[in-house]
């Protein structure tokens, strides 16, 4: 480097700033700089991978998994805070710590209605306990809340789309409402086949939820599209066609979309390559488009399979 003898002291402080803001970008991520700010454009990929409750609460395992994901660019952990059929909180504040300390971007994963909306009115004690837990998660210091299952049953409930739709608007309007006094960001995960459909019975519609959250993670996994062989077999563009779909969605809105995709060997054997192909073509295809990145999904929080596509040339 040229020697600053001779230079102004205006123009070295200028090098200086210039300088540390360019190890700032290498070493770590601006969180200031993500999701609602920068939507489907970001420049900032956000490679995640989403984290059981019994394993995000433990430190041991996490450090594990940044030491061996941070050097392939993995930047962001989404993790349940609470366990199956259970509304508590149950969160490692050491883990938190660790994750801000590795400038790792952490979402907490909140399960409102595992099996779906059968009848309204939801109770009153469901719904704060949703509420407190969106509180807790802010409060807890996490980067975002993510919302799954907000929907009707899968199987059918007997109440028109339109009236599906308004609760489920005022349900987002609420947490919306929340978010905002926390100051943490908001998002929510969609069934796969969502962005495809405009108006499906489970009361899940993406220009609905749009407006009130941050991030859209559409679940775009190619093994559920069962009876469809072409898209089973065919995973890179299985998820780009669906994430190209999801981002026509929210064109012009403030919201950016960061799809689901598959870390698990559930009907991979039509795509005829093995998992860390499966997964290499999916992650690939996701970060050539305009989306903010992906969330690989392994239900038992085993990313070797992950470790291993970032690792392909």
């Amino acid at each position: 480097m040229k020697s600053l003898k001779g230079k102004s002291n205006r123009y070295s402080l200028a090098l200086i700033i210039l300088s540390l803001s360019a190890i700032f970008i290498i070493s770590g991520i601006d969180k200031k700089k993500l999701a609602a700010d920068e939507p489907s454009g970001s420049k900032t990929v956000m490679r995640a991978l989403y984290i059981p409750n019994h394993k995000s609460r433990s430190l041991k395992y996490i450090k594990q998994l940044i030491e061996k994901g941070k050097p392939l660019g993995i930047n962001m952990l989404v993790m349940d805070v609470h366990t199956y059929g259970s509304r508590k909180l149950r969160i490692n504040s050491k883990v938190l710590e660790y994750l801000e300390e590795q400038e790792i971007y952490s979402t907490a994963r909140i399960v409102c209605f595992q099996d779906g909306i059968t009848r309204l009115p939801v109770s009153k004690r469901h719904m704060n306990s949703l509420y407190s837990l969106v509180e807790k998660s802010a409060d807890a210091g996490f980067d975002e809340v993510q919302l799954d299952y907000i929907r009707f049953a899968d199987g059918g409930a007997p109440y028109p789309l339109k009236k599906k739709y308004a609760f489920i608007e005022s349900l987002l309007t609420q947490f919306k409402k929340i978010a905002d006094a926390k100051k943490v960001r908001l998002s929510a995960d969609l069934f796969g086949r969502i962005v495809y459909n405009h108006n499906d019975y489970i009361g899940q519609k993406v220009e609905v939820f749009a407006p009130y959250m941050d991030v859209i993670y559409p679940m775009l996994y190619p093994s559920h599209y069962t009876g469809d062989r072409q898209r089973m077999s065919a995973p890179g563009e299985t998820v780009r066609e669906g994430t190209m779909k999801g981002l026509k969605r929210v064109e012009g809105k403030n919201v950016a979309v960061q799809p689901y995709i598959q870390a698990f060997p559930y009907n991979i054997r039509y795509a005829k390559v093995k998992l860390d192909k499966y997964v290499q073509l999916q992650l690939k295809a996701v970060e050539e488009t305009g989306a903010r990145g992906w969330v690989a999904w392994n239900p038992n929080g085993n990313y070797s399979s992950v470790f291993s596509a970032l690792s392909i040339d």
